[in-house]
Parts: structure tokens; sequence; C-alpha cells
């Protein structure tokens, strides 16, 4: 499986509060993107924190994930998440400069053809089929709630001026609710996990047409974040792209 992350501030801020984690072994594979909350006082600590509480586990997910059952992967990324909850809550109180700190964290583990998402916030993980994109992950946001309420399409969604008002992230509260999604993956699959930075300003279609384009995950990247830029490039924008290496050319 061929995996690659780009990540850019975008063209309004100066400081990237995304992050982004990458770690393979031949059969586990672990995406993540984090969104550390704007506005809010150290944004980039908490997403770096949320993917350095990955990171750490990597070494322990190889050893008792790989070959592992659908449940126990399951029960691994929720507890993880936890973790990272944990963390960021344990660093927010022990430090006044970080008091309030949050981030969105969606990440993903690939094992034997199945991935396994745990998810909060409102960054996103989409499933390419062929020609087909489906997103896999709910936005825990406003705008989120209200487009499965029915009171606002997707498209009227985009650039909403109450597009970044969270209703849960992790290091918001002891007691969080995470999205747990478990997906069979297909012959030839494709997963793209994102910020809002890219989504806030790129329609789905647009991303699913850029992705048949490109068959370079790096040029794919780059033409994500760029018409993201073109088109205000608000927030940071920040990108994992994973390709089945058994996709049909």
């Amino acid at each position: 499986m061929q995996v690659i992350g780009l990540t850019h501030p975008g063209r309004e801020r100066s400081r990237n509060e995304d992050s982004f984690l990458i770690k393979q072994s031949p059969r586990l594979h672990l995406l993540a993107v984090a969104d550390g909350l704007g506005g809010h006082q150290a944004g980039d600590v908490a997403s770096n924190l949320a993917v350095e509480i990955l990171e750490q586990h990597w070494g322990e997910m190889e050893q008792e994930l790989t070959g592992a059952p659908k449940s126990q992967l399951a029960e691994f990324v929720q507890n993880l998440m936890y973790k990272a909850n944990h963390a960021l809550l344990e660093q927010s109180s022990a430090d006044s400069t970080k008091q309030g700190m949050g981030t969105t964290l969606t990440m993903g583990l690939v094992a034997d053809g199945h991935l396994t998402i745990g998810h909060v916030g409102d960054s996103r993980a989409y499933l390419v089929n062929g020609e087909q994109i489906r997103l896999l992950t709910e936005d825990h946001s406003l705008l989120g709630e209200m487009i499965q309420a029915g009171d606002i399409s997707p498209d009227e969604a985009q650039g909403h001026p109450q597009r970044h008002i969270l209703t849960r992230a992790l290091g918001s509260s002891p007691e969080i609710k995470i999205d747990l999604i478990q997906q069979e993956l297909e012959e030839g699959f494709g997963l793209i996990f994102c910020t809002d930075g890219l989504t806030s300003l790129v329609r789905e279609e647009e991303i699913l047409s850029l992705y048949l384009k490109h068959d370079d995950l790096n040029r794919l990247a780059k033409a994500l974040i760029d018409l993201a830029n073109k088109r205000g490039g608000f927030d940071n924008i920040t990108v994992v792209l994973a390709r089945d290496s058994r996709r049909q050319k």
C-alpha cells in the first residue's frame, strides 16, 4: 500500500496547527490527521500531542494487532483515542498556557484488507472504490448536525461562517465519545484522510476527480492543497493519501 502525507499552513495563517502521522509495516498501516482547534490556545501542541500518543504505541500495535480479529482492532483504536484525550487533559490542567487546548483526530488502521477508524471532530476519511467516493466519517460540528438534520446541504455548508464550531473534540471532556468505523477494503481501494482546510473549500466530487486524474500520490496531494489555496486557503490544509498497490492500471 502506497501512503503519503502533506500539510500546508494555507494562505491566511502564520502557524500550522495540523499534524499527521503515517506508520507502516508489511501487514499493518496507520494513518492519522489531527487539526488543533483554531482560535484556542496551543492548537499546534494539541494536534502534535495526539499523533505523538499514536506513534508511541506503534510498536505495541505491530506486536499485538498483526493478524488480530476485527473486534480487537476496534478496541485497541478506541483505547488509544482515550489515551490521547487523557494526555491532552493532563497537559492542559498542568500548564495554564495550554488550558482549553483541543484537537480533532481521525486515525485509521489498515490490516489484512480491513480498515478500522477512530474519529472525533470534523477531519474526514474518504474511501475510493473504482470511480466512486464515499465519506466514512461524520462531522462532529454544528454544520455536520445541520446537514444530518437536513437543514442545509453540504454545498451550503462550504464557506459557512459557523463551519468551525465543533460539537466534539479531544481535550474537551474526560468523557469523550469515539466514533468507530470498520470497513472491508476491495482490491484497488484508495483512502483520503484530510482536515477541514481542504473540505471547507473543495467539494467531494472535485476530490474524486483529482484522485482519478493523478496516479502519483505526491502530485495528487499537491493538487488538492493547491486547489484549496487557490480558493482562499483560509485554514491549514492536511492530506494523508493511500492507494492499494494492487490497483489496476
